[in-house]
């Protein structure tokens, strides 16, 4: 009993150590593989036909949205147009309201100046002839003689408006030229009457005076508040004409960028609809040869396992154990053949161990039990799919090796277009931020530079002034000085105090020579201060007007670089508003580009990882494979 047990685990010992039991393994270890394939095959194409449906499902709702998009900004693009150029055109109608306005103000103004300056004048006048006949009749009615030249002047003071009482006082004065007898009750009449009547006229003049002020006033209150409420619609319907070019800016943005990702969406589902329709077909032809696979691996191991295979093989392994110096030799052609078959299944067998390829251990059993010719034609065409297998595995990986160098040239361009629209953005965000703060303060740099050039200007008005007015005193001064000291001069030049004898009670005269010379002196010490003072004003002058010169010159330029300055910050911040929405939607853009980038690398290397990393050795087991199939082929070719 003991030496069966031990023969038996010495059995399984060598039965483990055989070729058979080593292609028993390895056939079981081919179909705990193929099990773990199907297996993981199964939770691929769960995820893939997840992966279908959702993308599915949201590409084509997508494409719905954006297709109700592309018609509601197109409407929203007329409308904006159409708004703006409306606006337009009630700007300019505004416009031309305001300047109507403004010169119909500007006409009544000078209007009402000369009505204003002609009241002024005619009243004038009238009040001067009111007390001309009013001196007159003070005169006649104390019974004054009246001066013939008072009558004349109480003529000269009517006007148009007292031609008969004119005509009276002329035909008096002709009547009573040479008498100067107190007037008589006519000429008091006439006279009162012009008073009374010159009295009414300035009351009335004074009335439409007054009159005509508040209607000016009232007027000139109604036509402002018409311009300032135009000026006000101006305003207004000028923001809304910005709002609308605006909005019409970013409309046309968004729509070219709804219509890009419209076509994207379009084109993804197709190839999505195209990739996911094959899908159910590739994949139950892919499940059904590998499930052919695996019943044809557990069919031989059913075979290799059997019971009657087993005695086989314990035979067989207990004739070695027992006769193992014996050597059976089998003289036939049909024992020849069961060497060349069993010599070429072992190096097919061994070559299937060396690659773990199922095809060549399936091809090593059938060959044991196969004729020839079946055999070679199962080696031939095992060649030819190894063959084409390796053709197709060399596009595979030059497809990857393509694809992911595309992937990667076309991630690495979007990351720099992403860092590039960063850095435009920092700079928009930036320049919105400060650009109203710089330019507001330009602008007061502006109004300070504007403010000291005019106080400079007024300055240098005042210092010229003083100048003039003192080359003018100085040299005024010159003027006398030197005609008086001409005048000493000539005078005690001429003259010989010595020889012309004093009257008596006189002190002597010492002549010229005496305090004369002092006196002359000093006015020509005064006349040399007076013209060095007007030297030293001119040479000021001149000094304040070059140093004026340059501080216009200087501030001049300043402010034309200022100006240029807000100019410039101001059609930047504008260019920034519009460009704000452009370099966003980009940024967006750039974003779901890096996002489908990303997607389809890590798809391309689900796909082809395993082949990039294993091809050589990929290559090495199938170029072993066909090499061990050629020689076990010619190994069946060489028997007879």
């Amino acid at each position: 009993m003991l030496s069966l047990l031990a023969w038996g685990c010495a059995a399984d010992a060598l039965y483990k150590e055989h070729p058979v039991g080593k292609v028993v393994k390895l056939l079981e270890d081919m179909r705990a593989q193929l099990e773990k394939e199907a297996e993981g095959d199964d939770k691929v194409m769960e995820k893939m036909t997840c992966w279908c449906e959702t993308n599915e499902k949201e590409k084509t709702q997508a494409n719905v949205d954006n297709t109700a998009k592309t018609g509601q900004l197109e409407s929203a693009i007329e409308e904006y147009d159409a708004q703006q150029q409306q606006l337009a055109k009630e700007l300019k109608q505004l416009g031309k309201d305001i300047d109507t306005g403004k010169a119909e103000l500007a006409e009544a103004s000078a209007i009402r100046a000369k009505d204003l300056a002609e009241y002024v004048q005619d009243e004038k006048e009238q009040l001067v002839s009111l007390k001309g006949i009013t001196d007159a009749l003070s005169a006649l009615t104390k019974k004054l003689a009246l001066p013939q030249a008072a009558l004349l002047q109480v003529q000269q003071t009517l006007g148009a408006k007292f031609v008969r009482q004119r005509r009276q006082v002329q035909s008096f004065l002709q009547t009573k030229v040479h008498t100067e007898a107190p007037a008589s009750s006519e000429i008091l009449g006439i006279l009162k009457q012009m008073k009374d009547d010159f009295e009414a006229n300035l009351k009335e003049s004074g009335a439409e005076e007054k009159a005509a002020a508040k209607a000016f006033v009232e007027l000139k209150t109604a036509k402002k508040a018409e311009i300032n409420a135009a000026q006000q619609q101006s305003d207004a319907k000028e923001a809304q004409r910005a709002n609308a070019f605006e909005k019409l800016a970013e409309s046309k943005t968004d729509l070219k960028d709804t219509e890009n990702v419209l076509v994207q969406d379009t084109a993804f589902l197709a190839d999505l609809k195209k990739k996911c329709g094959n899908m159910d077909a590739e994949f139950a032809a892919r499940k059904k040869v590998r499930q052919e696979e695996v019943t044809a691996v557990g069919e031989a191991l059913a075979i290799l396992s059997s019971d009657e295979a087993r005695d086989q093989f314990d035979k067989s392994l207990g004739f070695i154990q027992i006769s193992s110096h014996n050597v059976l030799v089998q003289s036939t052609e049909e024992e020849s053949m069961l060497r060349a078959r069993k010599s070429a299944s072992r190096v097919v067998l061994l070559a299937a161990m060396k690659t773990g390829s199922p095809l060549l251990s399936s091809l090593a059993i059938k060959m044991q039990a196969d004729v020839f010719d079946q055999v070679k034609k199962a080696i031939d065409d095992l060649v030819v799919e190894l063959k084409k297998e390796g053709k197709d595995e060399i596009k595979h990986r030059d497809f990857c090796i393509k694809e992911l160098n595309q992937n990667q040239r076309q991630t690495d361009a979007a990351y720099h277009q992403q860092k590039r629209l960063q850095t435009r953005q920092e700079e928009i965000d930036m320049l919105l931020k400060n650009g109203a703060d710089e330019i507001a303060a330009s602008n007061a740099q502006i109004t300070e530079m504007q403010v000291q050039l005019k106080k400079a200007t007024a300055n240098r008005q005042e210092e010229n002034a003083d100048f003039q007015m003192t080359t003018q005193d100085q040299r005024a001064t010159q003027a006398i000085l030197t005609k008086a000291v001409d005048k000493l001069k000539g005078f005690y030049d001429k003259k010989s105090f010595v020889q012309i004898s004093q009257p008596e009670g006189f002190t002597e005269r010492k002549g010229a020579s005496g305090g004369a010379g002092g006196v002359i002196g000093m006015i020509e010490g005064i006349i040399a201060e007076s013209k060095a003072v007007e030297t030293d004003a001119l040479a000021a002058e001149q000094d304040s007007q070059a140093a004026y010169e340059g501080f216009v010159k200087d501030t001049n330029k300043a402010l034309s670089a200022l100006q240029t300055s807000v100019t410039e910050k101001t059609e930047a911040v504008a260019n920034a508003d519009s460009d704000n929405a452009r370099v966003k939607a980009d940024a967006s853009q750039t974003m779901s580009q890096l996002e489908d980038l990303h997607e389809y690398a890590g798809e391309t290397h689900k796909s082809c990882d395993y082949t990039l990393v294993n091809f050589d050795a990929r290559q090495a087991a199938r170029a072993t494979e066909i090499e061990a199939l050629n020689q076990a082929k010619g190994i069946v070719s060489g028997a007879r």
